[in-house]
């Protein structure tokens, strides 16, 4: 086993952040992909202002409600994109760094433990084969409602011609532009802008969403194999000479810290961006909701829905991967205290205790330590949202 299975499960996450103009290691082009998230950047947010200003022009006209809010969650998965992959551009040098630790220690084999190199290979092939799978369905999952909200605008303007024999253009979001959009020479051009800021979207959210859902996976299948070296290391203890035993002791103590110290640095990578998620997850699900439940042209009302979909999806899977990677790092402790520790001698005692001490605080990652990400967030974010729900059906009817 090597690192190449991690870096071919992560091809695809590799292959959007090239998109997004963020690298996963040292390269001649990083002045060039520097520039293109740059322009990405500048690229998606000239629609995000434009979204802006058509929200205030329609609340100064008067527009409904029902209208306002077609344009609110669009805008908002627009600027959680942008705030996903912020920290990793101006902390790359640290996200190379998570990248290359994840490749170094990734599981090798113990010769002097058959038992144990199973496991590893087990855990191995458990979490690769789980994470393929997921990053198969959340790919599949994005890119349905990609292509709801860039193409379904083109087919209700395909079916309108071929039904009344008129034309008449759609775009995919209502944007306010300082010319007219609707011109003949000019729409195609503006549909193929709105059509890439979806994608810059797309890739922004995928790309660091599914990192962060195979750093947990790994994580806690070191977790998983610490548990077992750990073990291994203080059962040997009484069939091995004691500087044998110590050895393999302080190499598990050294790994532990490791993987503590790369939680403690991916959470500089999506802190923030995570309370952002938090908090904005409510709005866009309370919105999509609504927007699906109110709406009656079918087309809109099936790209909201993939929309709702995707919502509720990407910000369960980040509160279970959060919760897994807390869970895991604490099962250490159990762990560790159902080894044949009363063998040892008092010193090694003392050193167990400290481990199972450390162990019993959680590895967890935050949303700016405002609220940490396990499932209990979920389950509050799903609250909050039906009460916004509620709240605006009952004002709207």
């Amino acid at each position: 086993m090597n690192s190449k299975e991690l870096e071919g499960t992560l091809a695809i996450t590799k292959l959007t952040l090239m998109f997004s103009g963020i690298t996963m290691e040292k390269s001649n082009f990083d002045s060039f992909f520097s520039v293109l998230f740059v322009f990405n950047f500048i690229w998606l947010n000239t629609d995000v202002i434009g979204e802006f200003y058509w929200l205030i022009e329609g609340v100064e006209l008067g527009k409904s409600f029902l209208e306002l809010s077609f344009i609110a969650p669009c805008a908002t998965i627009c600027l959680l994109s942008t705030a996903k992959t912020l920290p990793f551009y101006f902390n790359q040098d640290l996200f190379i760094e998570i990248f290359d630790k994840l490749k170094a220690i990734h599981p090798k084999i113990d010769g002097d433990d058959e038992q144990l190199n199973d496991d590893i290979k087990k855990n191995v092939k458990d979490s690769t084969k789980f994470l393929k799978t997921l990053i198969r369905m959340q790919l599949t999952s994005c890119s349905v409602v990609v292509l709801a909200f860039c193409f379904l605008p083109i087919s209700a303007m395909g079916y309108t011609y071929a039904k009344t024999g008129m034309s008449e253009v759609i775009f995919p979001f209502h944007i306010k532009y300082f010319f007219d959009p609707y011109e003949k020479n000019v729409w195609p051009f503006v549909y193929f802008h709105q059509v890439w800021s979806t994608f810059i979207v797309f890739t922004n959210v995928f790309g660091t969403d599914s990192f962060f859902y195979a750093f947990c996976v790994y994580i806690k299948m070191h977790f998983k194999i610490l548990q077992k070296r750990f073990q291994s290391a203080v059962n040997s203890w009484s069939v091995q000479r004691a500087e044998d035993a110590k050895r393999k002791f302080v190499e598990v103590v050294k790994r532990h810290q490791e993987l503590i110290h790369l939680v403690d640095q991916i959470e500089i990578l999506y802190s923030k961006s995570t309370l952002f998620n938090i908090v904005s997850s409510s709005v866009l699900i309370c919105l999509s909701g609504f927007n699906v439940t109110s709406l009656e042209d079918m087309s809109v009302v099936f790209s909201f829905l993939a929309f709702l979909f995707m919502s509720l999806t990407q910000i369960f899977l980040l509160c279970y991967f959060g919760d897994m990677l807390m869970r895991s790092s604490m099962e250490l402790s159990e762990a560790v205290y159902n080894t044949s520790w009363y063998q040892m001698d008092q010193s090694m005692k003392k050193n167990i205790l400290f481990v199972l001490a450390r162990a019993r605080r959680p590895c967890k990652l935050t949303a700016a330590n405002f609220a940490d990400v396990n499932l209990r967030a979920f389950t509050t974010i799903l609250s909050r949202s039906w009460s916004y729900f509620a709240l605006l059906k009952t004002v709207y009817k």
